[in-house]
């Protein structure tokens, strides 16, 4: 199966009508301030020539008789004015740009993260998007680079060659064509840029990716104790290197084919600068200018020259360069967000499962295929079967994370996948089997789950009873105020026990009428995780509750069992039901009991877990 996003193209123009805006939007007399420079410094430079032209003639007057001292002190000053002008302008831009970009960037990250918040969850199942997420990161950089190269060219670079080609027009026509010639292969220049940076940023990004993984491999606290135990540090390094290497062999070979389009077009222009210089010592010789007109339009010839030099070069190279870039983080943009409407769902809801069918993204085959069940409010179903089964997966479709392809999952007769997610989010509390280790206090840990509530100390202390803790155990010295990591001053380390028992109570803080638990006691002995559960009937009486796991020992509180098997509930019921059926789950229950059995030490473990569910 192919990504279920359909990438667009995205061109200069729409680059610039989405991008623009929104770099001015956070401060926009900054933006006008900046442009109001841009314009006064090219116009102020443009005029210049006129000043020289004065100045020259002055000097060829002077020597002749025709002209006095001070007609030269005033052109002179005049010159020095406007220079001084140009160096305080140019002062206010830097300042104001600073300030601008800064206060931009700063708006457009916080955007990314807002629009990262609000994306299709299993946009993240999909390769291609992580590529493209990857990308835009480096796209989020290049806007406000791309906003000054279109200040610089429309309010600084043309009104300097639109006053400065008028100067020349007026004198030598001839010489504003040749300079037209000149650049004309750059046009093709630039197109052969823009494609050459987008093939390198495609190739890039998912190398980029990786590399990125196995560099987190290396350092980060999550992997680095059993990278180091496995012996597996070296691997790591050497994978990253690897990766350096293609990337930095990309960045060559871009750069390489870039220099050879520079070398070609700068030749060109060469010969175009040689026939500029011979055209003005023929009109000199000629008598079509004098020598004031020879030294205003030689040095204007060649600020114009260093003016096109900039604009094609420097500022279309780059916007070539960055174009790539900037269409990745406008398509991270457009990425499809939650669909549907806000309903006010009741606390009380049934659930009914209609035949849904889900594929993941750049995957063969589905991950549920045609599952039916209903579920009755304050019902507790337990989803069991095999690693690959599709539990998980059936799970983030019953709360409306993932949407069916095919069929329908309702609460009280609406539609997961005609309401938003945080219709029925806020009436779900969760833990997965991947739960994750915030860097944060206890206190902070367990209010993530009810941040838009007062915090009720007496509750948080109820959950992590429930969860098997207490505030004031020996691995919390400063209680709810202990901060679960070693990353900062004063932390604790957690084991993987401790991390899940933190992860359950959050989940038991979080008031809610649907409780999920996807595996998350396998880094709980048996015995530990029978009285969870057991304290986790006890918390549901009064809600509907989701219980995943392959343990079936725990899933006899279920009122409703559903074995899952290839993506197929093939068999639903309660526990006598299914045993009675002798299928799939009265096979997968006798081997676990089978292996309790046959191991000393586990058997008591075992009956005693089937004493605490009785």
């Amino acid at each position: 199966m192919k990504s279920k996003y359909e990438k667009k193209k995205v061109g200069l123009l729409k680059a610039t009508r989405v991008l623009v805006p929104e770099f001015i939007k956070p401060a926009p007399w900054l933006f006008l301030l900046s442009c109001m420079v841009f314009f006064v410094q090219g116009v102020v430079e443009a005029l210049q020539v006129y000043v020289m032209e004065d100045l020259f003639a002055g000097v060829n007057e002077l020597f002749e008789g025709g002209a006095t001292m001070l007609h030269i002190i005033i052109s002179a000053l005049i010159y020095a004015l406007s220079m001084i002008v140009i160096q305080l302008v140019g002062q206010l831009a830097n300042w104001a740009d600073t300030k601008l970009n800064n206060t931009s960037y700063n708006a457009r990250k916080a955007k990314m993260q807002q629009k990262m918040s609000r994306l299709e969850p299993i946009l993240f199942e999909d390769t291609d998007i992580l590529d493209d997420i990857e990308k835009a990161k480096n796209g989020l950089e290049t806007v406000q680079q791309y906003v000054t190269v279109l200040k610089s060219v429309f309010l600084n670079i043309l009104p300097y060659l639109a006053i400065v080609s008028y100067y020349l027009i007026v004198r030598e026509p001839l010489l504003m064509l040749l300079l037209v010639v000149i650049f004309l292969p750059t046009m093709f220049q630039q197109y052969m840029i823009k494609k050459l940076y987008g093939d390198k940023e495609q190739k890039s990004a998912p190398i980029r990716r990786k590399q990125s993984h196995y560099n987190e491999c290396i350092t980060s606290q999550m992997y680095y104790k059993e990278t180091r135990m496995l012996g597996a540090y070296k691997f790591f390094v050497n994978g990253y290197r690897m990766l350096l290497k293609k990337i930095i062999k990309i960045d060559i070979e871009t750069g390489t084919k870039t220099e050879l389009l520079y070398s070609l077009t700068s030749f060109i222009s060469m010969l175009g600068r040689v026939g500029v210089l011979y055209l003005l010592f023929v009109f000199l010789m000629d008598g079509r200018i004098n020598v004031a007109e020879f030294s205003a339009i030689y040095l204007s010839v060649g600020n114009i020259e260093g003016r096109l030099h900039n604009l094609f070069y420097n500022s279309f190279s780059n916007v070539s360069q960055q174009l790539p870039l900037m269409e990745n983080y406008i398509r991270f943009l457009e990425l499809p967000e939650y669909q549907g409407v806000d309903v006010e769902l009741p606390a009380k809801c049934d659930i009914v499962v209609d035949n849904i069918k889900f594929q993941y993204p750049n995957q063969e085959g589905n991950a549920l295929d045609g599952v039916s069940f209903d579920v009755k409010y304050g019902q507790t179903v337990a989803i069991v079967g095999e690693n690959g089964s599709g539990k998980s997966t059936l799970t983030k479709l019953l709360i409306g994370y993932y949407k069916p392809d095919e069929g329908t999952v309702k609460f009280n007769g609406v539609a997961t996948s005609d309401m938003t997610f945080a219709s029925v989010a806020k009436h779900v509390s969760a833990v997965y089997q991947r739960y994750p280790h915030y860097a944060l206090s206890l206190r902070e840990n367990l209010l993530l789950g009810q941040t838009d509530k007062v915090p009720d100390e007496e509750k948080m202390r109820n959950a992590c009873g429930m969860s098997g803790f207490a505030p004031e155990d020996p691995w919390l010295p400063k209680g709810f105020d202990t901060m679960l990591s070693r990353e900062f001053d004063d932390g604790v380390g957690l084991s993987g026990g401790q991390v899940q028992r933190i992860a359950i109570a959050r989940a038991f803080y979080r008031e809610s009428s649907i409780i999920v638990l996807d595996e998350p006691t396998a880094a709980i002995d048996p015995i530990e995780e029978a009285k969870i559960y057991h304290r986790f009937a006890e918390l549901s009486k009064d809600k509907t509750s989701f219980i995943v796991t392959h343990r079936l020992a725990s899933v006899k509180i279920a009122d409703k069992i559903v074995m899952m098997k290839n993506g197929k509930a093939v068999e639903v019921g309660t526990h006598e039901d299914l045993m009675a059926l002798n299928g799939e789950y009265r096979k997968m229950y006798d081997s676990q009991r089978q292996w309790y059995e046959t191991e000393g030490e586990a058997k008591p473990a075992a009956e005693n877990m089937e004493a605490e569910m009785a």
